[in-house]
């Protein structure tokens, strides 16, 4: 539920990518986020948990998506909702485990890993459980607990707008992710613990030329 990578760095580095990377999702989760409507927002929330979840793993990706959402509601307590941080956390575990799990080898091993962890994350994420969550945060928020709107009533009406939206942040972070692989990859094979020691993500052999992508 690691990466090679993050197990190999002493402790001083895992702490400091820690530090690192939930400082991001703090910023992401407070400073450059935009909302549109209380259910909707602009964000880059997703790239972080993808950069993580490959860079570190399964495990610190789900801590640092609920973590972040925590600490940036601590320090902009406006619309919080804790269950959009535990989803959040949730895709990051799911990232991490496609990137880490996954017996796929190659030198484009990590771009066809991260295809299938967009897939299955937009799937069960986006589509899925976040409007659930929308509903239930709409329930407790918005009509004061009463049920305005049964969850199908809600879906039919809610539902094709909110994807329409979220579809395209969604994409917006996939492909700042992707931009992004080849300097995560260049970091993984420079900074392990031993010199001339290699890593790329998604859980492969340590070797110079698996999952570099060019």
């Amino acid at each position: 539920m690691f990466s090679k990578y993050f197990t190999s760095l002493n402790a001083a580095k895992k702490v400091a990518y820690i530090g690192l990377f939930l400082a991001l999702s703090v910023v992401a989760n407070t400073v450059l986020d935009l909302d549109i409507t209380p259910q909707n927002k602009i964000t880059f929330t997703y790239l972080i948990m993808f950069l993580s979840a490959y860079m570190l793993g399964a495990l610190p990706a789900l801590f640092l998506g609920f973590a972040g959402d925590g600490l940036g509601y601590l320090i902009l307590p406006d619309g919080n909702y804790w269950f959009y941080g535990l989803t959040l956390g949730l895709l990051g575990f799911t990232a991490g485990v496609v990137f880490h799990c996954l017996p796929i080898k190659g030198k484009r091993a990590p771009l066809i890993k991260a295809a299938i962890a967009f897939v299955v994350c937009y799937a069960l994420f986006t589509v899925c459980l976040n409007t659930v969550v929308n509903y239930t945060y709409a329930l407790v928020f918005l009509w004061g607990g009463a049920v305005n709107k049964s969850l199908w009533v809600y879906l039919v009406g809610y539902l094709p707008p909110r994807l329409a939206i979220q579809t395209a942040v969604f994409v917006g972070n996939a492909a700042l992710f992707l931009a992004l692989l080849p300097l995560a990859e260049r970091l993984m094979r420079t900074g392990g613990k031993k010199k001339g020691e290699h890593f790329s993500g998604g859980g492969e052999d340590p070797r110079p030329t698996d999952g570099e992508i060019s």
